[in-house]
């Protein structure tokens, strides 16, 4: 059973509940309730959904919770059908550039048909290319009705110059988004690795000619980027660390994948992000990780003391969600995402370009709170 730090009660039940479906059931009515709010909230309730079918505890549970699961389900089958076809749309507009359609995440997992993506919410589409191509992507995708989602010229300097992607766009008619990134780390960051041998090694997905996403073992390692990395903490933290637990078991059960995830991640300079992922894995999500593997990545990985304390206390303490009738977070939760707020922009920027970033994005909100109470 899952051990990470957390003062809610609340997240352990729904942990339980997540990676033992079959004793949902058999919790008290107001238990049962609260799960299926952290679920909604933090965009899992389809996929335990899921779960429970597959466990064949569906139809123990009342037939008020089984609509509501059954609606969320409905609703996620909605949104991966529109995820699809998104992916046929880009690759309409890319036809006859020679452009790849590389899928990154949620989109990844859904063509793919990997098990734990079924009943899984995805927002956008990300895509990875050369950053030679993003000129000519970028253009075919204007001709078919995308376009830059951010007009500001700081934005758009920010984004070009030193992030990883190009500004989001989307579609002037579905209103879809799309995320084209030409690396999975910034420009600027402290942690550099090359996407070159990431877009070499990409697999094309069996039954879609075209669709290309990340080998296994890079899925794997962008993954675990995306969560310690990007600093998304607060949004949909639990959905990735879920994401990264399905993909651990997933690939876990093919022959020699532990030992490529190893090597890769030390050619890609990925092996710290790593070595966060299998720790919080085996201690949030009892992921079955095997010793040796761990033990060689800890030591390759020579992860310090003040990002062992990040993982272990100041993590959980933010992804895993209180009981929802505690409005707002406490303050040792509200100091935890401080931190990883900034963590997460340190990493990002050095102190020369940092610095000003977020002096102006604190003007900014600051300005906007100011209107805001002015015109309400």
């Amino acid at each position: 059973m899952p051990h990470l730090t957390s003062d809610s009660s609340a997240a352990h039940w729904l942990l339980t509940a997540w990676l033992t479906p079959a004793t949902f059931p058999a919790m008290p009515p107001a238990r049962q309730e609260v799960v299926l709010r952290l679920a909604r909230a933090n965009g899992l309730l389809a996929a335990l959904e899921k779960r429970l079918e597959q466990t064949q505890s569906l139809a123990a549970l009342p037939s008020r919770v089984q609509s509501i699961l059954e609606g969320a389900r409905m609703i996620a089958l909605d949104r991966e059908r529109s995820i699809r076809w998104e992916v046929g749309r880009i690759q309409r507009a890319f036809f006859g550039t020679g452009l790849p359609v590389i899928l990154l995440k949620g989109a990844a997992y859904h063509m793919r048909n990997l098990p734990f993506a079924q009943g899984r919410l995805t927002g956008d589409v990300d895509l990875l290319l050369s950053r030679a191509d993003l000129p000519m992507a970028e253009q075919a995708l204007k001709a078919w009705g995308w376009h830059t989602a951010l007009p500001d010229d700081y934005d758009q300097r920010y984004y070009r110059e030193w992030m990883h992607e190009l500004p989001p766009m989307r579609h002037r008619d579905r209103l879809s988004e799309l995320d084209l990134h030409h690396a999975i780390l910034p420009r600027t960051g402290r942690l550099v690795t090359d996407s070159a041998p990431l877009l070499e090694n990409a697999q094309e997905v069996p039954g879609h000619p075209g669709i290309w996403t990340l080998a296994p073992a890079d899925m794997l390692l962008h993954a675990a980027v995306h969560l310690f990395h990007d600093g998304a903490f607060q949004r949909m933290g639990l959905r990735d660390l879920l994401d990264l637990d399905g993909l651990l078991r997933h690939f876990g059960e093919r022959p020699g994948f532990w030992d490529e995830l190893l090597q890769r991640a030390i050619q890609l300079n990925l092996i710290r992000p790593l070595d966060h992922a299998l720790w919080s894995c085996a201690h949030g999500c009892a992921t079955p990780i095997p010793e040796t593997t761990r033990l060689q990545v800890a030591q390759k990985s020579q992860t310090p003391w003040h990002a062992r304390v990040m993982r272990r206390y100041l993590i959980p303490r933010v992804i895993l969600p209180r009981h929802p009738d505690r409005h707002g977070p406490d303050p040792l939760t509200a100091v935890a995402a401080w931190l990883l707020y900034t963590r997460s922009h340190w990493l990002r920027m050095p102190m020369n370009l940092l610095i000003p970033h977020l002096a102006r994005k604190w003007t900014r909100r600051w300005s906007f709170n100011v209107w805001h109470r002015r015109t309400v």
